[in-house]
């Protein structure tokens, strides 16, 4: 996550929303969060926001968790 921008930490962390949505939370233009988002999976190397999110959560489990999620 540290690779990513402020603004893009901003959209990640509210992505589940629809654009329109985003650009009501954030005050910020369709294709300035288009671009974000793009940028993200590109920093992050995945297809798309649910696998970057996905991602994410499975580096910030805890241990125990892991374990209980993959037996």
């Amino acid at each position: 996550m540290n690779q990513l921008t402020e603004a893009e930490q901003e959209v990640f962390a509210i992505d589940g929303h629809s654009i329109s949505e985003i650009q009501d939370i954030l005050h910020k233009e369709e294709c300035t969060i288009k671009n974000q988002r793009k940028s993200i999976l590109k920093k992050l190397n995945t297809p798309s926001m649910t696998e970057a999110v996905q991602q994410f959560q499975n580096l910030h489990q805890e241990p125990s968790q892991k374990l209980i999620r993959t037996s």
